[in-house]
């Protein structure tokens, strides 16, 4: 047998064959690879609103997305796409099949007629409650703000308007009425639009700097609406409180949450990651009273982090309503990270013709870059701050930051506005809001002083004057100003004037000498740097005021911050004071013969004033500060050395004064507040510089905080005291989410003190409280609103413990309450 050697060939080895699996190669990966993709927009039927966070999936999978807060969505598939399946909670769901190509479509969704209900479940425990859990334990790992630090830029756009489809459809038909002029000037432009461009950046655990690099607002120059834009909604979601406009609410995510929030699965989605979306709506759960959230929650099981939420108060506010929206992106492939955020918001409490104007803000973070490095010393003082070249920014720099162009309405609304806004002098009207803030309403190059303009107290009755002072079109870095009026009571004329000198802006370093001829309250304290605002309800206690007296006095003073939550004062005064009442002050000591008795007085000394406000935030403006609080105790501390022989002086003596305020929020049980008060003077001085009582009662019935409510305003004298007011807020916890719903309010006041050598003042009644005061009363807030501006309620306090009254009835006072909502 012949055996023959044989190579057997692959025939794909044959020259030319790889050509062909190349080709093969080429192309079946370019058909694996192909993709599918649908473009549009997502409306609500009634009310043409785009609407975020949709869900929607392709064909029969379960892979999908959702629009973004623009209502917007990108379908891409890798098979051709026949069916588009859209849900959200509330609404009915809807899919519509898909005909050639699908670049623009315009999706309508109707509401449900049903609501979210609670439900009973029977099989168990609740199974969103595991997924919930499972983010309240990742919530560290995936809030933004326990990064080591981040930095972002973000594009913000705010208009205002009125929906016109609330406008009925007669109103087309009457010309002249209201409601068709307002359709017909809303029909290509908005009332207001506002635009703004900043800088964001984060230091752990507290530092935080946001500038506006670039603003623009329709019909305004004035930067301060850069406040509202601002303040509207916290960046995280993650916090135990969520602060939606001026208040907190508790977060569905925080501990604790399921025995006060009903959670329910809604829809379950993939990504094309092939991760898992839990769409979950939330509520506040039924027979519970607590400031809670409703809304939706998707959360992706990748970190188990929310990817979108919407959320908006239980209770709809009768002053402004609002909804917000955030977006989160799987930022390095590491961390999430909000890249929109959405406002709705509706003024109740702002009527246009009887409709209600409404307010969209959407916020695009861009330029997004987690822990890079940072110090403090990056950080200015301010949390807010402004670039004064942030009002003349040209369309070449919009461009870049604007997330898409200007539309025709857009445009329209900036052309009309801003010739209204000049003819009507609207910079003028957002100058009176700051001088709200300020107490100072500017003229020209003078401010008016509106803390000098009217007030009342016991002593000099209506005081009717005028307060001047130059502003920043004077001088930037001088101020002069000047003050008179005339007590109708007292009939007696007060006067003054003062110089200060701005010598650091970045560290507020002034040097003030000023010259006064005015009432002085006997025994009060004031503290440098404390609140004087007339919508402060611890302003009304001036009502009660019924012994002072008259006061020339001399001084000069320097102040600035060595730290950023601190201010200091150094100051000298010369103070002659005459009792307007009957007084005399029998001493003896170096600088007064025995037994010699006085009636009018000078005081010569030094002072000293702190306040230390820890991890105080505050928005700059070009020309003002606001200050946006903290959650910190706040302090302040003043010592008074009084030198007898200098200038005429008559007193040695110490004084030292201090008073610690501090404000915390209880979930589910509301909002404590205590102010601790204490004053101690070593040496015997007249009654004109020690201390009163801080009594507040008469006749007068406006509820006065800081205050002993039942006590007359001349009842005790001291040299030593220590006073606590402390008062607790229940909000709406007690008497529920009815439309009526007063919120309960109880305090509790309590003071004791001492007064050396009490024999020394003779011509005037007094007590000295060496035993403790006491008081507490009850109060109901907003009882009556008026425009949600304003609101009356009513309180009553009871006079109990050592001071008690023997007639029963005596012990009682009652007072209105009156609260501003801004």
């Amino acid at each position: 047998m012949l055996i023959a050697n044989h190579k057997t060939r692959n025939p794909f080895y044959k020259p030319g064959n790889w050509i062909v699996i190349l080709t093969f190669f080429i192309f079946s990966h370019i058909s694996y690879a192909q993709q599918y993709h649908c473009l549009g927009k997502v409306y609500d039927e009634e009310t043409g609103r785009s609407m975020a966070f949709v869900n929607i999936v392709a064909n029969n999978s379960n892979i999908g997305t959702a629009t973004d807060i623009d209502g917007k969505f990108l379908v891409v598939s890798e098979t051709p796409i026949n069916l588009l399946r859209f849900s959200y909670v509330g609404y009915e769901p809807l899919v519509i099949e898909i005909l050639g190509e699908a670049n623009n479509l315009v999706i309508h969704l109707r509401r449900s007629a049903t609501e979210l209900r609670e439900i009973v479940i029977l099989a168990g425990e609740n199974p969103a409650h595991r997924i919930i859990q499972k983010v309240i334990e990742n919530r560290d790992k995936n809030d933004p703000e326990q990064l080591k630090s981040f930095s972002y830029t973000s594009y913000d756009k705010m208009i205002f308007t009125i929906d016109t489809l609330e406008i009925p459809e007669e109103a087309n038909e009457v010309g002249d009425s209201s409601s068709y002029k307002i359709k017909k000037f809303l029909k290509d432009k908005d009332f207001f639009l506002m635009e703004t461009v900043s800088e964001r950046k984060y230091l752990a655990p507290d530092r935080n700097h946001e500038k506006i690099i670039a603003t623009r607002i329709s019909g305004f120059k004035d930067p301060l609406l850069l406040f509202l834009s601002s303040q509207l909604q916290s960046t995280s979601f993650y916090k135990e409180l969520i602060k939606i406009g001026d208040k907190n609410y508790i977060n569905p995510l925080s501990k604790g949450s399921f025995k006060k929030y009903f959670f329910m699965i809604e829809d379950t989605t993939y990504t094309p990651n092939f991760d898992t979306l839990f769409i979950i709506s939330f509520k506040q759960r039924d027979n519970t009273n607590f400031e809670g959230l409703k809304g939706v929650l998707t959360i992706n099981s990748n970190g188990w982090a929310i990817q979108n939420v919407i959320a908006e108060p239980s209770v709809t506010n009768d002053g402004i309503s609002m909804v917000i929206q955030q977006k989160y992106e799987f930022i390095d492939d590491k961390y999430w990270f909000p890249v929109q955020l959405n406002t709705d918001i509706i003024f109740n409490n702002v009527s246009i013709e009887g409709f209600s104007p409404k307010g969209q803000g959407k916020s695009y973070l861009k330029d997004i870059v987690l822990n890079p490095d940072m110090v403090k010393r990056d950080f200015k003082r301010e949390t807010i701050g402004f670039d004064l070249l942030a009002g003349e920014r040209d369309e070449v720099f919009w461009n870049i930051y604007r997330n898409d162009s200007l539309s025709e309405r857009d445009l329209k609304t900036y052309s009309f506005i801003d010739s209204i806004g000049e003819k009507a002098n609207l910079d003028r009207k957002v100058k009176t809001l700051k001088a709200l803030i300020d107490n100072r309403l500017p003229v020209g190059f003078m401010d008016i002083n509106l803390s000098k303009l009217i007030h009342y107290n016991q002593h000099e009755g209506l005081y009717l004057g005028l307060g001047l002072l130059t502003n920043q079109k004077f001088s930037e870095t001088i101020s002069i100003g000047g003050f008179w009026g005339y007590g109708l009571h007292d009939k007696r004329a007060k006067y003054g004037g003062d110089v200060t000198l701005l010598l650091n802006r970045y560290k507020d370093t002034k040097l003030k000498i000023g010259y006064y001829d005015f009432a002085t309250e006997t025994g009060g304290t004031t503290f440098f740097d404390d609140s004087e605002n007339a919508f402060n309800p611890a302003m009304y206690r001036q009502f009660y005021i019924k012994r002072m007296d008259q006061t020339t006095r001399m001084e000069a003073a320097f102040s600035f911050k060595p730290h950023r939550y601190a201010n200091l004062n150094f100051g000298f005064h010369r103070d002659k004071k005459i009792p307007t009442y009957e007084y005399l002050f029998q001493k003896s000591d170096t600088y007064i013969e025995d037994n010699v008795v006085q009636n009018n007085f000078h005081f010569t000394g030094f002072s000293s004033g702190f306040r230390l406000a820890i991890k105080e935030k505050f928005l700059q403006m070009p020309d003002t500060r606001i200050s946006l609080g903290t959650n910190w105790p706040v302090i302040w501390f003043n010592y008074t050395l009084g030198v007898g022989g200098l200038l005429e002086s008559e007193f040695s003596y110490n004084k030292f004064d201090v008073k610690v305020e501090y404000k915390k929020f209880f979930r589910y049980f509301g909002e404590s507040k205590i102010i601790i008060r204490g004053g101690f003077i070593d040496k015997p001085i007249p009654c004109a510089n020690l201390y009163n009582g801080m009594g507040a009662y008469s006749k007068f019935a406006i509820y006065a905080t800081e205050a002993f409510v039942t006590m007359d305003a001349t009842e005790f004298l001291a040299d030593q005291y220590l006073f606590a007011f402390y008062s607790h807020s229940f909000g709406k916890l007690l008497f529920g989410n009815r439309r009526f719903a007063p919120e309960l309010s109880i305090a509790s006041n309590f003071g004791i003190g001492d007064l050396n050598q009490s024999q020394y003042h003779q011509g005037i009644d007094f007590k000295v409280m060496n035993q403790l005061y006491c008081e507490s009363g009850l109060l109901l807030n907003n009882l009556l609103k008026f425009q949600g501006f304003y609101s009356l309620g009513a309180s009553v306090f009871y006079r109990y413990g050592y001071y008690h009254h023997p007639i029963i009835s005596n012990n009682f006072t009652y007072r209105i309450v009156l609260n501003y909502f801004f």
